[in-house]
């Protein structure tokens, strides 16, 4: 009631405060200041710019009007600030360049670090959906990892390479990098590429309108990138409201329901239209021949129809199986005669080099015919003839050679400095030696902790020929260069050869499989020789990787770990979505570091969890973070699989594997990647596990001490 009265005082002008000059001179500013700001309210409109063409989220309908999930939402934010809101969509380069020119104060797109330079950007909030598109009858692949040595078709856009960079850094390719979507569908149709990686808003239409055909969708869904609203930059005022805006309509189920109309919208696939086409097709077969024939007629048709489709069904095997086996053949010369490493296979018997490799003669300065067909001894003047006799004495003794230092001359006189790996093997009826060989020259002349474990091994080889020149002894040198060296060339001698003695005995199978007419049979072996073929050059290019790391300059800045960690997670979820997944990210301090490396240790740390959880019903990941002493540690928790502490020994050795390859599949990379990139940044790795309960892994990118 006195709230009332007060109320219709001040109305009629009664109150005595306002009866007084300076309450009547506040009063009427304050009026005057309402009907400005309603009048800029009104008068300026939030001015949106979007892309024409990038359905559902921002597009022209048939009336030339905007529509799609961008532009309710900014119809819903424009509403929650009270402001109104004129929305402009144009081509995409048109409306950057008005973004930048102070036209338009609101964009949409994702964030790069280009970008970064000229706008402010606000937390993400949708993520555009990516699939792959390939021919077909190719076999499609069910994750993330089954992209790996895959010619890939992607955009040559700035947010794809970054994308590329960071979060597929394990993915190889090679990648067909290309202008535009019709560019990278183009390149599959015409087989220079085997598959194309695409935003859908840019290929179905694509698809749809018949400009490209011949193309199935496959992977569908992924969430490679995040789309955030951003203004330019210094406008933090205006930055703010945006946010806020966009907090209140999560918080009250508008966005999520705009979501849920625009962007999960799945269409029937390319795929089920063909089974459907091919099913009508048919129905209208079976009945024409029903109406216009008697049974026989129809038993004799069917008759015929199905020993032609059979005779077809064999020509097309065969010349598949024919086509299988030039490809391995590609493949082969590809993984052994392009390999940037001297390899040759040596009979052990009679000591002839059975093959070799161009990177052999063009280490020695030779022609080919100089090396294959010719006795080992011939090399004597290279290699030196007391070095033959230790190396084969050592394949006789222990059947293998890890990481012996030679020194080789060429045939201009030049020295290089090698190291030689070799493993006696079975292949058929024969015994050779595979022999891989080094040249860290290079090396040796940058690296200064790999010269000191390499100078130390030669010393340690002298000293055994003094002692007892009969023998090579294995060293267990400690420096860390040693390590490292060993590491590196145990991996190659002995992890390598397994895939590669696949790949020759699974060619002359399918040679005498072609060659008996058991096509079906051939094109399993094709198919083993692809495997093989991939995982050898997917442990190569892991094991380039791996030695890179430590040659990588690291740029050291704040890192938002909550961020990259949820968003790494939500790339590897998206592998498989129909999985029951409890994950708990606890509050996660920043961190000062290399973010392209740091997104690796995340990307691999998760990715174990995610993998070994997959045959649970209920997988719990939590990741959280602790202080000990002046060090931060961030951790990754699971319930999954485990492994026995007894062999934790090798955990971080390249392609040791706690689990076998038919368990859980994998290249036995990832926790030496870990390792290699935490102790780069000074820092520390640790895992703890039981078989049975589950793993902890966590880390620090904090100097001890």
């Amino acid at each position: 009631m006195l709230r009332s009265t007060r109320q219709t005082r001040i109305r009629t002008g009664e109150d005595p405060w306002l009866g007084s000059p300076a309450g009547r001179w506040l009063f009427a500013l304050a009026m005057a200041w309402g009907v400005i700001c309603t009048g800029v309210q009104a008068q300026t409109p939030l001015r949106y710019g979007g892309d024409i063409g990038f359905a559902p989220f921002e597009s022209l309908d048939a009336n030339g009007q905007p529509e799609g999930f961008q532009v309710e939402l900014m119809q819903a934010v424009g509403r929650e600030l009270g402001v109104p809101v004129s929305i402009n969509l144009q081509k995409w380069p048109a409306t950057v360049e008005a973004f930048k020119a102070g036209r338009v104060d609101v964009i949409a797109m994702v964030e790069t670090t280009e970008r970064r330079a000229y706008a402010h950007f606000l937390k993400g909030h949708a993520a555009p959906a990516f699939a792959v598109y390939l021919p077909p009858g190719q076999p499609a692949p069910r994750a993330l990892q089954d992209l790996q040595g895959a010619r890939i078709a992607v955009l040559d856009h700035e947010p794809m390479r970054e994308s590329l960079s960071k979060w597929l850094s394990g993915i190889s390719g090679p990648y067909v990098r290309t202008p535009d979507a019709l560019a990278a569908l183009q390149s599959v149709q015409l087989g220079f590429a085997d598959m194309a990686l695409l935003p859908r808003a840019y290929a179905d239409p694509l698809i749809a309108s018949g400009q490209v055909s011949g193309l199935v969708r496959s992977l569908s869904d992924l969430r490679l990138q995040t789309y955030s609203l951003a203004v330019v930059r210094d406008n933090e005022a205006l930055r703010d409201r945006l946010q806020g805006a966009l907090n209140r309509l999560e918080a009250n189920g508008t966005l999520p329901a705009l979501r849920e109309r625009w962007l999960n919208d799945e269409p029937a696939s390319a795929e089920q239209q063909a089974m459907e086409r091919d099913l009508q097709q048919q129905r209208q077969w079976t009945w024409r021949i029903a109406v216009g024939g008697s049974l026989l007629l129809l038993l004799a048709g069917f008759a015929l129809r199905q020993r032609g489709r059979t005779v077809a069904q064999e020509r097309a095997r065969r010349e598949d199986a024919e086509r299988s086996l030039r490809r391995s053949e590609e493949l082969l010369e590809r993984t052994f005669q392009r390999n940037p490493e001297p390899m040759l296979v040596v009979d052990h018997h009679s000591g002839l080099v059975q093959d070799a490799n161009p990177a052999v003669a063009a280490l020695l300065g030779l022609v080919e015919s100089q090396v294959v067909g010719q006795p080992l001894r011939s090399l004597a003047h290279h290699i030196g003839l007391d070095t033959l006799k230790r190396l084969a004495r050592a394949i006789d003794l222990d059947g293998l050679l890890d990481a012996l230092p030679v020194n080789v001359t060429r045939a201009d006189g030049q020295q290089r400095a090698c190291l030689v790996s070799a493993d006696k093997l079975r292949v058929g009826e024969l015994t050779v030696v595979l022999c891989i060989v080094r040249d860290v020259t290079e090396r040796l002349a940058q690296d200064p902790v790999f010269r000191q474990g390499y100078l130390t091994l030669h010393e340690e080889i002298e000293q055994a020929q003094r002692d007892a020149p009969d023998t090579v002894p294995p060293s267990e040198a400690g420096e860390p260069g040693d390590a490292r060296l060993r590491e590196f060339t145990r991996a190659v001698a002995h992890d390598l050869r397994a895939p590669l003695l696949a790949i020759q005995g699974f060619m002359g199978l399918m040679r005498e499989r072609l060659k008996l007419g058991h096509t079906d049979e051939a094109l399993e072996y094709s198919e083993q020789v692809d495997k093989a073929t991939r995982r050898m050059n997917a442990m190569i290019e892991a094991l380039c990787n791996l030695a890179q790391i430590d040659q990588h300059a690291l740029q050291r800045r704040s890192i938002d770990m909550q961020a990259l960690a949820e968003d790494t997670w939500a790339l590897v979820r998206s592998g498989g979505t129909d999985r029951n997944i409890e994950i708990q990210f606890d509050p996660l301090p920043a961190a000062m570091g290399d973010a392209d490396l740091v997104a690796q240790v995340w990307q691999n740390l998760l990715h174990n969890a995610w993998k070994y959880t997959e045959r649970l019903a209920l997988a719990r990941i939590r990741v959280d973070s602790f202080q000990a002493g002046r060090r931060t540690w961030y951790r990754v928790t699971d319930n999954g699989a485990g492994f026995d502490m007894a062999h934790a020994r090798a955990l971080f050795q390249p392609f040791r594997r706690m689990h076998a390859a038919s368990q859980f599949e994998g290249s036995g990379i990832g926790l030496s990647m870990v390792q290699r990139i935490v102790q780069h940044h000074g820092g520390e790795v640790r895992v703890r596990s039981q078989v049975g309960v589950g793993t902890v892994a966590e880390f620090t990118l904090d100097p001890s001490g």
